[in-house]
């Protein structure tokens, strides 16, 4: 049986195994390092006054494992199934890219739709991807009547809108899966 807590950083409810108590963990949403409680209070009180003689000098840092029980805390949005989600929305613009052309904004737009109103910070990701993949499809079609009205001379700047999903579109997932906010450079923010 397992012990259930909240992350004191950023409000992620996690859980243990009852063994761990004592010892430290890392969160896997924020990364910050804390104590697992003891929440019975006897049981805690009774450990403080035992010396701990086969306690390792070393401390290892169990793996908790964020408790499926629904959405998230309201207090911070940065669980692990939202970071999953807002990931997904960043990186959904390289596979639209790889699967079905130019339509590389409609992984963002179903995750926005889906999530604007459970999760702010996976709304505003997806937003934010979806800005961005709107922009690299007014960039496509500005380079494509450029190299019409030019008879063909501006056909490598048509290179510019995969390098920019290549790059962009890995930078983006990266930075989010840590848990911070993402905003893409030269992007025209359409959606507010």
């Amino acid at each position: 049986m397992g012990i259930r807590f909240i992350c004191e950083k950023c409000g992620n409810e996690l859980e243990v195994p009852e063994a761990s108590i004592g010892k430290k963990a890392k969160c896997p949403a924020c990364a910050s390092v804390m104590r697992i409680p003891d929440l019975q209070p006897e049981r805690s009180q009774q450990a403080e006054e035992l010396p701990r003689q086969n306690e390792p000098q070393r401390q290892e840092f169990p793996h908790p494992r964020t408790a499926q029980t629904g959405r998230p805390l309201a207090s911070n949005p940065l669980g692990l199934d939202d970071r999953v989600l807002a990931t997904l929305a960043h990186a959904s613009g390289i596979i639209g890219m790889l699967t079905v052309g130019i339509l590389g904004f409609l992984g963002p737009l179903v995750i926005y739709l889906m999530c604007q109103e459970t999760s702010k910070f996976v709304a505003s990701q997806a937003k934010e991807a979806l800005n961005f993949q709107i922009s690299l499809l007014l960039l496509s079609v500005a380079v494509m009547l450029l190299s019409l009205l030019t008879c063909g001379f501006a056909i490598p700047l048509i290179l510019v809108v995969p390098v920019m999903q290549l790059v962009f579109g890995i930078i983006a997932p990266i930075q989010v899966w840590s848990g911070k906010k993402y905003l893409y450079p030269l992007t025209i923010r359409i959606i507010k």
